[in-house]
């Protein structure tokens, strides 16, 4: 009944004609799942989870597998922030106003690069109309709270519409208090390490019972757009700013101490770390449709970044990050050809990095990716459909003070069938052959993370040269039945990695944090993902 499109998808099509394991949250089942950040809303799917550093500072697990590995974007594209570069970084994209949460899991490099190795997560709002509506206003109003964080969420958004022209804006605000515990936020073998070493509690210092102490935080962020639609396509620009100030637990500390600095006060909580972030975000969007014999349709997607977070020890500045990034994506969708349908595209991301301070581990880079990919569709019957896709990617990497760049080019492909042996049942499978290139972070890494609690050495600092891309091999087999009552799902996955990049620990110890080194191995990831959803009763106005 609900005929949800996957818009990630180039030929748009639906979750249940798709031969990739994807779920779409929407309408009252979203509603329900709202929570304070993007990882935490979707933390309950299968398959899923969520890094946790505070309740806005959370970023989605998928299958194990998450950082620079999950991509998430908005609107089709990336987000452009620097979340996948720290668990501590807040994510840029505020579920609250989403209209929609798309999920595909397993690797999903071949329609948006090796940045989506482990997985995708695409939020799609109500920023863009694509379809003509009637003249007039609609909007919406949400409110939330939440006793655990005290979080108070307010959202409003509106369009106005006259005749094919359609303005659109939005705002959301989110404050949340420190998370409230029933227990002591050190852990217990935290603090027999703390009174085994010695450390008897201050006069008047007492260690933190009940609540998590600078887990607080406050967020809005809002946008203004508008919308040109007509009968065969549409074409938008959207204006948007997002601005938050939250709280990293723990204590945080840099080098030794100066034995003959003068002591704050304790009130003055000189230890807390806070991240004051800004982002500013033009995006465009549009599409046309065509009744060639070579075109059907045109969709393009376009966005410029200007970001920065700035971590502050108490009232010092600690850490700068500055990302200014743009991602463009076009995609050319050719008529049906007999039962053969499908789509080419182009897509160019750069993004210049850059990081000053006491945690700026990564250096300075400038990350560029050129890629053209292919999707393509094959009806056999009404019964079967064939899908596969291949994409070629070349990323540079460069730096005034990289000891040495990085240009290659990585090379996937995939195909997919769906099996609908009758009415009530669905089998699907997809077989994907993925390379993934290494990141800054894993090549030129060199000095703490703090938030990790970790010194990290990127291959090309310990002088072993650039890292080989890794090489994945991954299966899905899902089996989907929809009988009477009982609606339910389960897959199978398979991912056989060769040279996967990941921290290796040593026994070296710098700026009192144990040193990892960015290495390769052969590793594997499998599981089962499986749910049910049971209807219990159903009756006109009455549901369980």
């Amino acid at each position: 009944i609900d005929q949800i499109i996957v818009t990630a998808t180039p030929l748009s099509r639906t979750v249940e004609e798709l031969a990739q394991p994807t779920t779409v949250l929407f309408g009252d089942e979203l509603a329900r799942k709202q929570s304070t950040s993007l990882g935490e809303t979707l933390s309950q799917e299968p398959g899923l989870s969520s890094t946790y550093f505070g309740p806005v500072s959370s970023r989605p697990v998928i299958r194990g597998q998450y950082g620079e590995r999950v991509k998430i974007l908005a609107n089709g594209l990336d987000s452009l922030d620097a979340s996948a570069l720290s668990e501590d970084h807040q994510v840029t994209i505020d579920p609250l106003l989403s209209n929609r949460i798309e999920i595909i899991r397993g690797p999903a490099t071949l329609l948006y690069g090796s940045t989506a190795a482990g997985g995708l997560i695409n939020v799609v709002d109500t920023r863009f109309v694509e379809r003509p509506v009637d003249s007039g206003f609609s909007g919406g109003v949400a409110l939330g709270a939440d006793t655990a964080v005290g979080s108070r969420d307010a959202a409003l958004r509106g369009q106005f519409a006259v005749g094919g022209i359609v303005f659109s804006a939005d705002y959301t605000n989110r404050s949340t208090d420190n998370i409230e515990i029933p227990g002591f936020a050190e852990s217990a073998i935290l603090r027999e390490l703390e009174e085994a070493e010695g450390g008897e509690e201050e006069e008047g210092e007492e260690e933190a019972f009940g609540v998590v102490e600078n887990t607080d935080s406050e967020t809005s962020n809002g946008a203004v757009g508008v919308s040109f639609v007509g009968d065969r396509g549409f074409f938008g620009v959207s204006f948007s700013g997002f601005d938050s100030e939250y709280g990293i637990p723990g204590h945080h500390e840099h080098g030794e101490e100066d034995p003959g600095a003068p002591v704050p006060p304790i009130e003055e909580e000189e230890e807390f770390v806070r991240i004051d972030l800004e982002q500013t975000r033009v995006d465009a969007k549009g599409a046309y449709d065509f009744d060639g014999n070579i075109l059907s349709g045109i969709r393009f997607r376009a966005a410029v970044n200007d970001y920065k977070h700035t971590e502050l020890e108490g009232e010092e500045v600690g850490t700068v990050f500055d990302v200014q990034g743009t991602d463009t994506r076009l995609e050319l969708r050719h008529a049906e050809w007999g039962r053969l349908e499908g789509a080419v595209g182009i897509q160019y991301k750069q993004v210049d990095f850059d990081a000053i301070g006491d945690e700026a581990f990564v250096p300075a880079s400038d990350t560029t990716r050129t890629s053209l990919f292919i999707y393509e569709e094959l009806t056999l019957s009404d019964n079967w459909v064939l899908q596969g896709s291949a994409r070629y990617e070349d990323q540079s990497i460069s730096g005034a003070t990289l000891a040495e760049a990085y240009d290659d080019g990585a090379f996937g492909a995939s195909i997919g069938a769906v099996f609908r042996p009758s009415d009530t049942l669905r089998i699907s499978a997809n077989l994907a052959l993925t390379e993934r290139h290494p990141t800054s972070a894993e090549l030129y890494s060199d000095g703490p993370h703090i938030a990790a609690q970790r010194y990290e050495r990127g291959s090309v600092t310990l002088g072993n040269g650039i890292l080989e891309k890794e090489t994945s091999t991954n299966l899905d087999v899902t089996v989907h039945g929809d009988t009477g009552p009982v609606e339910w799902s389960i897959t199978g996955f398979i991912n056989s990695v060769d040279d996967y990049i990941l921290l290796r620990p040593t026994a070296l110890e710098l700026d009192e944090l144990p040193v990892y080194d960015y290495d390769q191995a052969g590793v594997e990831f499998t599981g089962i993902e499986a749910e049910a959803l049971f209807e219990i009763f159903d009756q006109d106005d009455r549901h369980l």
